[in-house]
Parts: C-alpha cells; structure tokens; sequence
C-alpha cells in the first residue's frame, strides 16, 4: 500500500493572478500584510506569484501566473543542508515542516533550494494598528532571525483531519486553480507537470497546463 502524501497541483490555465491566494495565507499563518516590516521591504508571501510570457508579441502573447508554494520535496535539500534539524521531512504525509526555536538563521536552506521559496526575517513582525486582534491561535507567530516557509497549513490536519484537511490557498481560490489532496492521485492527470525536475527532489506541489511553453518553461 502506498503511503499518502499530501501536496497540490496549481492548474496554470485556470489561475487568473488575483492573489486570493496571498491573502488566504497571511491571514490564516499570521503573516503580517506588505509592509509589516517583517524583511527589508516587507512582509514575506509563503506563496509567491510570478507573471510569465511566452515571449510572443500581440497577438501570440499569452500570459500565465505561476503560484510558488514550497515545494514540500521527497528529497528536500534543505533537510540535509540544516544543521540543526530545524527543516525536517515529517511524517505527516510528506510535508516539510519548519521549527522556528530550533533555527538559528544561518540560512543554509535558502541556499539550499533550488526553487527560491524560503524567506528570512530581518525584524519582528508589526501589523497596522487596528489588525492586532486579527491573528489566529493556530499558528505561531515567526521571530526576527529565522527563516519561514510554506507548510501547507499542517496545523490544519491536527484540527480537522484527514478527511476535511485542505489549505487555506486551496480553500480560497475562487477559480479552482488550486487541488490539495493525495499527490500521488493528483499527479494522474496527462497535463501535470514539476519545476526543475533535472534537480530530482519529486516535489509534492505540481503544475498542470495544456499550453506546451508552460510546460518546457518547467526547466526555468
């Protein structure tokens, strides 16, 4: 029998880059809103949305938004490049879990992944006056001097379980743009498709188009 594990498959031609996504995630892991001064120019996104072309000129151009999660890898880098085992791969379904008393900030991990989405707190997290009582009890609140990431919202799982888990991403966007479930039965679809797949880490957040540049622009 296979063990489950978790992760999403971001279908491309449906994402519109509206950043519900964004905004689902700060509220739901207590992420300060841009500005928040967090890092240098603000508060970090744990999902980051990059706009791609396919270098056509009007009318071949085709835009797509490209949503950037961790990748939560079955053979994560940055695992084996902590020192301190503040990364691990967890036995929750695969997923790569943070511990922010253990890291120390040497940002080795950052180094470490190939898919730049790790992000490093320079200053404590300030929200706007007024948002303080915004936050929620189930996440904790990421210090200066660690580094944060999406954990696809693994608190989640312990509130509600298997059967109802999903992430706070998949939950809000209002295209469907976003799967969570058992990657193992996303990954069957024809048009799916990972980042860097020369880098062999078989990550469990996938892509799906039906647009052929989409797909060779998986190499980044």
């Amino acid at each position: 029998m296979s063990v489950l594990k978790w992760g999403m498959v971001i279908d491309l031609d449906r994402c519109t880059g509206c950043g519900v996504c964004q905004v689902a995630c700060r509220l739901e892991n207590n992420i300060p809103p841009a500005g928040g001064a967090v890092s240098g120019a603000g508060a970090p996104d744990w999902i980051t949305l990059e706009r791609r072309d396919n270098g056509r000129s009007f009318p071949e151009s085709d835009d797509l938004y490209l949503p950037k999660p961790c990748m939560h890898c079955e053979n994560p880098p940055c695992v084996t490049a902590c020192p301190v085992g503040a990364t691990q791969k967890s036995g929750q379904g695969g997923i790569v879990s943070q511990e922010y008393a253990r890291c120390i900030g040497c940002r080795l991990c950052l180094a470490a992944c190939p898919y730049g989405v790790r992000r490093f707190t320079r200053t404590d997290p300030v929200w706007p006056r007024g948002m303080e009582g915004t936050l929620t009890p189930f996440a904790s609140v990421r210090p200066k001097g660690v580094v944060e990431k999406c954990t696809l919202c693994a608190h989640r799982l312990a509130m509600y379980g298997p059967a109802a888990y999903t992430t706070a991403c998949a939950e809000a966007c209002p295209t469907g743009a976003i799967v969570f479930g058992d990657v193992e039965k996303l990954r069957k679809g024809a048009a799916v498709f990972e980042l860097l797949p020369e880098k062999k880490t078989e990550p469990q957040v996938l892509y799906a188009s039906r647009r052929d540049w989409a797909r060779q622009g998986s190499d980044e």
